[in-house]
């Protein structure tokens, strides 16, 4: 697990970081650029000033050109007195229109004389169809160095200048960059260099800078006055600069400075920055990590606080802070640790009554799951025959279940359950009978079952004598029906022995009338036989289920009752449907039947009904069997209907009922046979007439008869 002062620290040290390289960087490069953009503007103002001065000499020098130009009589000595006031004039021409030298002055003289033809000059052809020409760069036939020269043309004659720039060059040689070249180039409009003070050998040679990456980088169909990078003639250095053209003439003003030192000049810079960034980070550390260490250090005490009371002990005193929040936290933390302390106690308080009340229920309580038992309450160790609870603990649940059970239990293991009966066995070995029920819970992200019994081995002994009460209660009520069903025979019987008599002694028996007694007695014992086997049969216990039919069933029952009916006018109307096969009790499932049906023919015989009708259907819905067995003795009161199941309790007197028939019937179709059984008032239609009554609903699995 992560330490969260490490995560702090190391997101802390990196944000400090992070940030102060970023604003470090992001001052470096706007430093940068505040130095390019200082450098393009200080180019820009010399390039204006260097621009002003070229157009200054321009337009001075076509200003001598028109002065001389205007004079008819101008001698040599005007012309000398013109060049020696002008220091960038090195030589003065007047031609006629043919081209010949008419009169000069120059300062170096010893190549020219009156009548040179310069017809084939340059600047003398640029002349004839314009009246005045910039040249571009010439070699002078004077001093045979590279020249400049201006052509004015007047009437019949040609004024030719001949530059030697020596005001421009000084003026533009003033400016230098700090490693002490030259900033300022300037080429004629062909790209040939008109001065260079750092290389005047590329002059000399009238270098043209079109050949080069000068041309391509800073010029060719770039705009004038943009600061760019270059690389210089050689391809060895980086320059940064600009340019700009000379309207009138073309020339190109190239202004420049070596981008490695510019580099240079800002090393210092960058270095001190980088220094302040550092102190600045150390400094943010310093202090960011004292704060933060008291932060920790108040955090710690928290944390041990915590450790204290998670172990029990509340009785150590939280220290205030010197922080708010912190503070704030102390507090909160305190009240908490109040809290704890409380719902602690309340707890315990809590467990020791859930501890109580779990040991004073009447059930055996055991938590546990398919593998192993966890927890158990003292009634379980009482029921099992177990000293102490370890003991317990640890096993398999199905140690304690008998093997008759097995099978049962280990089918509901798997889901919650409702109760069912089974059988457990104790340390001892011994067996007994049980009521379980189990739920699922999850506890402590563990998906465990809650099981619970009770001990019902004196209540299956109840259920026993109520089922023996409740048998005899049936015999008692079968004997009556014998007398009724024995009643008509025994008469007949009685009435065929005393006319056998009676013809015997009047002497009038004869072989037909006593073969005519003969055969009737023999009937009517034939079907006294018959009703004791059906009374029989009804007694006898059932030890196997087996599959039978729930009409058969109901038939038989109806034949047992069959002479009572008629003694009470009871009338029965049957509606059944094909194939009603069960798993069940054949004489168990009739002696349901036969208490449902008597608990209607009582209710019908004491509510004085005229017309007393018994209604019994039975059908299939949704795989089940249901039968309804319904009367029309007007319904059972709303008090009565939810204790009609329960033993010993009856409407009757003492003297007409034991209560215990419907609970052995319900006792008979949930219990012994899985079925179900309601009760609900309700009307019906018979014959177009409406009754009312009460409707028991009983219902059991469909199985298929092969």
């Amino acid at each position: 697990m992560k330490s969260l002062k490490n995560t702090i620290s190391s997101f802390i040290i990196l944000s400090i970081a992070t940030v102060s390289i970023l604003v470090g960087v992001i001052a470096m490069l706007n430093f940068y650029d505040m130095k390019i953009n200082s450098v393009e503007h200080t180019q820009k103002q010399f390039l204006k000033q260097v621009d002003f001065e070229a157009i200054k000499l321009i337009q001075k020098i076509e200003s001598v050109a028109s002065h001389i130009a205007r004079k008819n009589n101008i001698t040599n000595e005007s012309l000398k007195d013109i060049v020696t006031l002008n220091s960038d004039i090195s030589s003065i021409f007047v031609l006629n229109k043919e081209g010949i030298l008419k009169k000069f002055y120059s300062k170096q003289v010893d190549n020219i004389y009156v009548g040179f033809d310069y017809s084939n000059k340059d600047f003398f052809k640029d002349i004839k169809n314009s009246s005045f020409s910039w040249s571009n760069v010439f070699l002078s036939s004077v001093n045979n160095t590279p020249s400049i020269s201006y052509s004015l043309k007047y009437e019949n004659r040609v004024i030719v200048i001949e530059l030697k720039l020596d005001e421009l060059t000084q003026f533009v040689t003033r400016f230098k960059n700090s490693d002490g070249t030259h900033m300022i180039r300037m080429v004629d409009k062909n790209g040939v260099f008109i001065f260079n003070p750092d290389s005047k050998k590329l002059v000399n040679q009238r270098f043209n800078i079109k050949n080069s990456l000068v041309y391509d980088e800073l010029i060719k169909d770039k705009a004038m006055f943009k600061i760019r990078s270059f690389y210089n003639i050689k391809r060895d250095v980086k320059n940064i600069g600009m340019y700009t053209k000379v309207k009138k003439t073309g020339w190109i003003i190239i202004i420049r400075e070596n981008h490695e030192t510019l580099i240079r000049s800002l090393e210092k810079i960058l270095i001190l920055i980088f220094l302040i960034i550092v102190l600045f980070i150390l400094f943010a550390l310093y202090f960011v990590f004292k704060i933060f260490n008291k932060i920790f250090f108040e955090l710690d005490y928290l944390q041990q606080r915590a450790k204290d009371i998670s172990n029990g002990d509340y009785t150590k005193t939280l220290k205030q802070s010197k922080f708010k929040e912190v503070s704030g936290l102390i507090n909160s933390f305190d009240k908490m640790k109040k809290q704890i302390k409380k719902r602690e106690k309340n707890l315990k308080a809590s467990r020791d009554s859930f501890e109580y009340l779990l040991n004073s229920t009447m059930e055996a309580i055991v938590l546990h799951d398919t593998k192993k038992i966890y927890d158990v309450n003292d009634v379980t160790l009482k029921l099992l025959k177990i000293k102490n609870k370890e003991d317990i603990l640890g096993k398999s649940p199905f140690v304690y279940i008998s093997d008759s059970s097995y099978e049962k239990v280990a089918k509901n293991f798997q889901k919650n359950t409702t109760p069912y009966e089974l059988e457990l066995k104790d340390t001892k070995g011994e067996t007994f009978t049980a009521l379980g029920q189990g739920k699922f819970i999850v506890l402590n992200q563990k998906r465990l079952k809650i099981s619970c019994f009770i001990d019902i081995t004196e209540l299956k002994n109840k259920d026993k004598l109520i089922s023996q009460q409740a048998k005899m209660v049936s015999m008692g009520e079968m004997i009556g029906n014998i007398a009724h069903q024995w009643r008509q025979p025994l008469s007949s019987i009685s009435t065929a022995a005393s006319g056998l008599k009676v013809e015997k002694e009047l002497e009038i028996l004869d072989d037909e009338s006593l073969e005519n007694a003969l055969n009737m007695i023999i009937k009517n014992t034939q079907y006294l036989s018959k009703t004791i086997d059906d009374f029989r049969n009804f007694f006898k216990v059932d030890k196997q289920i087996e599959i039978i039919d729930v009409n058969d069933v109901m038939k038989k029952a109806l034949k047992l009752l069959e002479s009572s009916f008629k003694d009470h006018g009871i009338e029965v109307v049957m509606n059944f449907s094909k194939n009603m096969t069960i798993n069940g009790f054949s004489n168990e499932l009739a002696q349901a039947f036969i208490n449902i049906i008597n608990n209607s023919k009582d209710a019908l015989k004491l509510n004085n009904i005229e017309r007393k009708l018994i209604v019994i259907d039975t059908y299939i819905s949704k795989n089940s069997v249901v039968i309804i067995i319904k009367d029309n003795a007007g319904g059972i009161s709303k008090e009565v209907k939810p204790k009609i199941f329960e033993p010993y309790f009856t409407t009757k007197h003492q003297t007409q009922g034991t209560g215990i028939g419907l609970y052995m019937t319900h006792q008979i179709i949930v219990d012994h046979m899985n079925g179900n059984i309601q009760v609900e008032n309700v009307k019906f239609k018979y014959e177009k007439i409406e009754y009312k009554g009460c409707e028991f609903k009983i219902s059991f699995d469909y199985i298929e008869n092969t």
